[in-house]
């Protein structure tokens, strides 16, 4: 695998770089012929296949395309989405969006960008984030994008519906309902798409919010569209996302609306250094010039500045939990701080007792912290309440295809930023959902997760 790729899904209870485990769920239909002897398969120069036959005729091969959500429905021959080729997720196939636009009937191209690639490429560039932020939203403008978003927002709406599940969640516990918990935070793509293929029976305990990235596919696709009298599949919508396995949930069927995806095409940190070297002057970000980021939510508050949550580089989903729980369950203001379980800080907790209840909430990165509090929650002695689950060591600003060495400064950037008022969200959150409907929330912040059928047998494979 080239070096460039993430490795934080090579498990190693795994065999899926080993041997395919399961039968291919796309098989290729064999058409039965006469049969032959002799004949040999040829690469063409325009990087065809050929089979010449003893007698020297050329017949072309047909090609057969594996879509990254084949690939999610199966527990196969891959397992993260960094190894699959794929056509529609990369920023070659952005640039050719934004050159066809029109004979592809697009009348929107919003792209939207989340932090920690902002904070990445700012590193690599020494850049101010703010400052970097305000460059990438010109070049996405003078490429052809329409709208360039901060993805903020739905940060936020993330957060306060987590808070709102656990607190549901930790009620049907003292209830009785024991299977309520720990809660499993879900935003994690590489982490879902484990326990889906090897830990079915945890898909109860994985919050059912969507993503930021889902949920701003939804913001955009859904409001703009009805902003802007167009149709949903009339919008092309891109995202900044610090690791592949982003695209791999954007591929998901769970997020899509008659034919039309929430997100159309994940662009990652690594791609954004490849586009910028042919699209810049001198292939440098720095000379670009600066542009305002875009806020079309008419009904809320614009976002002062690029800014943070309260919380770890990934979006600060534990801490937001704790704060809002330590209050509705004790009516306590008081500090938690977070506790380093492991040496080098992969797992934290955080924990408060009175009147015989209990709240403990932790942070797990990296995969094997992760199987350690998965066996423990097999053997019945794993006592969180809620885990924020992240596959790469160190969480998002570590992302797997976040730009190498820079998580030390990333960090530091990351704790300078603005902190946006916790409070704030939950009555920006109230003012946006109101006069919704129970099921048009849901749609637009919850989904559902499948577990795939695992072979025992993984060398009984059929192609």
């Amino acid at each position: 695998m080239d070096s460039k790729f993430s490795s934080i899904l090579q498990l190693s209870n795994l065999d899926d770089f080993i041997t395919p485990s399961q039968e291919c769920i796309k098989p290729v239909e064999i058409k039965k012929e006469a049969s032959r002897t002799g004949s040999k398969i040829k690469i063409e120069d325009d990087g065809s296949y050929v089979e010449i036959t003893a007698t020297g005729d050329k017949n072309k091969l047909s090609r057969v395309d594996i879509s990254l959500a084949d690939c999610l429905a199966c527990s196969g021959c891959i397992t993260t989405a960094e190894s699959v080729l794929i056509n529609q997720q990369s920023h070659d196939e952005l640039l050719r969006v934004f050159k066809n636009r029109h004979s592809e009937n697009l009348k929107l191209i919003v792209v939207s960008l989340a932090l920690q690639p902002i904070l990445s490429i700012a590193g690599e560039y020494s850049l101010n984030p703010e400052i970097c932020l305000q460059k990438l939203a010109a070049l996405f403008k003078r490429l052809g994008a329409d709208l360039v978003l901060e993805m903020g927002l739905a940060d936020d709406f993330a957060l306060v519906e987590e808070q709102r599940e656990f607190l549901n969640r930790y009620q049907r516990y003292i209830d009785g309902d024991k299977t309520a918990l720990p809660m499993l935070a879900s935003t994690c793509p590489g982490w879902v798409c484990y326990a889906e293929k090897t830990k079915g029976h945890l898909l109860p305990n994985l919050s059912t919010c969507r993503s930021p990235q889902q949920i701003m596919g939804r913001l955009v696709k859904d409001i703009l569209s009805k902003e802007n009298n167009i149709i949903s599949s009339e919008i092309y919508h891109a995202t900044l996302m610090p690791c592949y396995d982003k695209k791999l949930e954007a591929s998901r069927t769970q997020f899509s609306v008659e034919g039309s995806r929430d997100v159309d095409c994940v662009i990652t940190p690594v791609e954004m250094m490849l586009l910028i070297r042919d699209e810049c002057a001198d292939g440098l970000l720095n000379s670009e010039r600066n542009a305002e980021i875009d806020w079309p939510w008419k009904t809320i508050q614009p976002y002062r500045s690029l800014s943070r949550v309260e919380g770890s580089g990934s979006g600060g989903y534990a801490h937001h939990i704790l704060a809002h729980a330590k209050k509705a369950l004790f009516n306590y203001s008081g500090d938690i701080p977070f506790e380093t379980v492991t040496r080098k800080s992969d797992i934290l907790l955080a924990k408060h007792e009175e009147n015989g209840k209990s709240l403990k909430v932790s942070i797990v990165t990296g995969f094997r912290n992760i199987q350690n509090v998965v066996n423990k929650m097999k053997r019945g002695t794993c006592d969180y309440n809620y885990i924020e689950i992240m596959a790469c060591p160190s969480g998002c600003l570590n992302g797997g295809a976040q730009v190498k060495g820079h998580l030390k400064q990333l960090e530091q950037m990351h704790s300078v930023l603005t902190t946006r008022n916790v409070e704030e969200l939950h009555e920006m959150y109230s003012n946006w959902l109101e006069g919704f409907n129970s099921d048009k929330v849901n749609t637009y912040l919850h989904t559902t997760f499948e577990p795939v059928t695992f072979n025992p047998n993984p060398l009984s494979i059929k192609w």
